[in-house]
């Protein structure tokens, strides 16, 4: 396993008026779920990075760079309503303007990022409509090139997307002394004590709406019991022969591909990944609670886990030192709270909720400050903590080590 922890000490954010300086250029993750083209405000990540901006703010100018969805699909929208919303949140003695992509990459910007005091802050647009972001070439970098000689100082504060190694995040040590951020930080210690956890026992509990990468999975269940829910705990049902009729089923094979069955199968019969015991659906608009083996002679739809299958992982993680929390696992949006029901069974020290949709169920529900004031992390990183939990590389952050190392 790799501990970055331990390897970016050098690097770390620690002394704010001492490191960073006017303007400084801060890497954040406000990727957010979009319904209908609007972004949901009650994030947590919004509420975590906008406490982030107002910590650094007070040290330095910030420019600070972001992205929403990727090319091609319905949440790959600008920043405008990110703005909007961080508006709200920070102190009415920050200012925070913001630039639309036309105009981020022009001499206009430049200068009133020269310009730029401490307090204020300028979000650029979604840095994804920018042809090289996720083509990283620093002999040829347009992102390099505008910002080199302008920023001061830089930090990568977007742990969220280490996963990922595309040019806002690899480019920063290129362009000034960088350094780990603040949250990144805290969520890299986090990481730290599951893999120091694994000889006491560490439960992974998956829901949401796909399969985790397989190859995470594989090597993290190796050490680590393996709980689901949501769609996951549908699939792996499926392949292991239960009937959960031709709705459920006929949903289920629009949603995953040949391979995700295949390896669902795998999970199963290789790794005794448990799936539920009943389920909450819903026929002929009334709610019900169906047993995995009579939901085949039912019509209804899945919209949850069951009671006895909450009460069933309940008892099996309580024992165990790490309960991580990864994907909803109902919809939580419609009212099918018996995720959060679950989550109240096992609060306390060990319990991890990552991040994404995973946070907005517990915020929905009001649930964040009761799990961070008993002793329970949330998380902004959702795929990337699982990409250091398998022993993954964090692309950014290795480049970082790399760059200021030989400087």
């Amino acid at each position: 396993m790799i501990d970055y922890y331990e390897m970016t000490r050098d690097f770390w954010l620690i002394n704010l008026s001492k490191q960073l300086e006017t303007p400084t250029l801060v890497r954040i993750d406000i990727n957010i779920p979009v319904v209908d083209g609007k972004i949901v405000e009650n994030s947590y990540r919004l509420h975590v990075y906008a406490d982030v901006l107002t910590l650094l703010s007070e040290y330095a100018g910030i420019v600070a760079v972001a992205h929403q969805g990727r090319k091609g699909q319905d949440d790959f929208i600008p920043l405008k309503q990110h703005w909007v919303v961080l508006r709200k949140l920070l102190p009415t003695d920050i200012d925070i303007d913001f630039i639309p992509f036309d105009k981020v990459f022009t001499e206009e910007t430049k200068n009133r990022i020269r310009k730029l005091r401490r307090r204020e802050v300028i979000l650029l647009d979604n840095i994804r409509m920018l042809d090289e972001e996720t083509s990283f070439n620093p002999s040829n970098s347009k992102f390099i090139e505008f910002f080199k000689g302008v920023i001061k100082s830089a930090v990568n504060d977007a742990i969220p997307v280490w996963h990922r190694p595309h040019t806002s995040l690899m480019a920063l040590p290129y362009i000034a002394k960088t350094y780990v951020g603040v949250r990144s930080i805290l969520e890299l210690k986090t990481l730290k004590d599951v893999l120091e956890a694994k000889e006491k026992g560490v439960a992974l509990i998956m829901g949401g709406a796909k399969l985790a990468k397989v190859n995470y999975l594989m090597k993290i269940l190796k050490w680590a019991k393996g709980y689901t829910g949501g769609l996951p705990g549908q699939l792996l049902a499926y392949v292991d022969g239960h009937d959960l009729n031709i709705r459920n089923i006929n949903f289920l094979k629009k949603k995953f591909k040949e391979k995700d069955f295949i390896a669902a199968k795998e999970l199963v019969k290789k790794f005794n990944v448990k799936y539920p015991k009943d389920f909450v659906i819903v026929e002929n608009g009334e709610k019900k609670v169906v047993s995995l083996d009579e939901i085949g002679k039912c019509n209804g739809i899945i919209y949850d886990i069951g009671p006895e299958t909450v009460e069933w992982y309940a008892s099996e993680t309580e024992g165990m030192d790490i309960r991580i929390r990864a994907g909803p696992l109902g919809v939580f949006e419609r009212g099918f709270d018996n995720g959060v029901k679950l989550t109240k069974m096992i609060a306390g020290s060990g319990l991890i909720f990552l991040g994404g949709d995973t946070t907005a169920e517990v915020s929905m529900y009001g649930l964040d400050k009761i799990i961070a004031n008993t002793g329970g992390v949330l998380c902004v990183s959702g795929g990337s903590f699982l990409h250091g939990l398998a022993g993954e590389p964090y692309y950014s952050i290795d480049e970082l080590i790399k760059m200021q190392k030989r400087n």
